[in-house]
């Protein structure tokens, strides 16, 4: 019996989460926006050569598999075509397009059980519905109304829109699947029911001959990595460091990845001893995790924190705000790394301390190494697997 359907707009987890109903016989079909590939198989002809390396292999076979390339186009156009509107409410409207094409497919699976993510179920659901199929949504964001309150984002036209649909596919939804604890009590504090959310805490791999952590004599190595945005606390780190350096304690920083506001570029290239280095591959990203004493992501608020996972993978602790969800790898693992208020007085008093006992930080790399092996992507297959087969009982 394949009874679970799994769909995705892009991709994010979904391949893992439809890998763990593979390898249990629990998978019916996997659609994603994203491609992925089995193991010796090309990358989709259409597909730019620039992007075909980038491709995901899952031990999926292709026959299991749907990824229709007009959601891809679509996704890849709305970034140099100006349409006139906000560029998240093209990738909003392309999302609920997918939500439209998946929801015709399903009543020809007839699958019992629907996975779908959030801003992309909203159709999908009613159709799961119709058939007596059960729902289960993916959320990877804290709800709503909480997000809205954190970010204090201006709303555009579409917004309305937006949220609308998300309230249905929470009434829908028989099982709300967030990515931390944090998460799922953002869902519960607006009103859904606690029995119908459960957290599971996603993971990351090392990859295989990754050379490890070496031990050296220049000053301790923090390393951010992400997009360079207020949400990420990329002022409070500068701020924090400049400090030090105004103190005189030595240190090295690195902010690898893209730019969303080039005023904290410009800032992070005035700060002493510190660098930027533009989006990398994947792999390049680990090797830069590895050789780093400790990875820095204070968020304003992050709903996991993906980094994180990849950093103690690695065996690096990290330090993360409170309103940070992966800091329950650090709470499952005390030792692993720290957890702070956001701000910048919090962090500094923190990275000061970690600076002049560089010491602190190579003690929390075994306990760093344990939190990550057991947040690993198998782990989650695991956990997911095992969700599933009780919930399609």
């Amino acid at each position: 019996m394949m009874p679970v359907l799994v769909t995705h707009p892009v991709l994010q987890h979904s391949h893992q989460l439809a890998l763990a109903l593979h390898e249990r016989s629990l998978l019916q079909s996997f659609w994603s926006g994203v491609p992925v590939v089995a193991e010796g198989e090309a990358p989709p002809w259409w597909l730019p050569a620039s992007y075909r390396s980038k491709v995901r292999t899952v031990d999926i076979p292709r026959a299991l598999r749907r990824h229709p390339a007009r959601f891809q186009l679509a996704l890849r156009m709305s970034n140099r075509v100006n349409l006139g509107i906000p560029g998240s409410d093209v990738v909003h409207r392309v999302f609920h397009w997918f939500d439209h094409w998946a929801a015709r497919q399903i009543r020809q699976f007839r699958p019992k059980v629907v996975v779908a993510y959030e801003n992309a179920a909203f159709h999908t659901f009613q159709a799961a519905k119709a058939i007596g199929a059960r729902c289960v949504l993916d959320a990877a964001a804290f709800h709503h109304q909480t997000a809205a309150r954190l970010l204090g984002t201006p709303a555009t036209p579409y917004t309305p829109e937006i949220n609308r649909r998300k309230d249905e596919e929470i009434r829908l939804a028989d099982l709300i699947l967030t990515c931390s604890p944090l998460a799922a009590e953002s869902y519960t504090a607006n009103g859904v029911p606690a029995d119908k959310v459960r957290p599971m805490m996603l993971g990351a791999e090392r990859p295989l001959g990754l050379p490890g952590w070496q031990a050296h004599d220049g000053p301790p190595r923090f390393v951010f990595a992400g997009a360079l945005s207020r949400l990420k606390s990329i002022d409070s780190i500068v701020a924090s460091f400049r400090r030090l350096h105004a103190e005189g304690i030595a240190y090295d920083l690195e902010f690898v990845g893209g730019v969303a506001d080039a005023e904290l570029l410009r800032a992070v290239l005035a700060t002493p001893h510190a660098r930027h280095t533009p989006n990398v591959p994947q792999g390049e990203l680990f090797s830069i995790l590895a050789r780093a004493d400790c990875l820095l992501l204070p968020s304003r608020f992050d709903s996991f924190g993906m980094v994180v996972a990849e950093a103690m993978a690695c065996g690096t602790p990290a330090v993360v705000s409170t309103n940070t969800g992966a800091k329950a790898m650090i709470e499952a693992f005390p030792g692993s790394g720290w957890i702070v208020e956001p701000g910048v007085e919090s962090l500094h008093a923190l990275v000061r301390q970690l600076a002049q006992r560089p010491q602190q930080l190579h003690a929390a790399r075994a306990m760093a190494r344990q939190s990550g092996d057991a947040f690993s992507w198998a782990s989650y297959r695991q956990r997911a697997g095992e969700l599933f087969e009780e919930f399609v009982q």
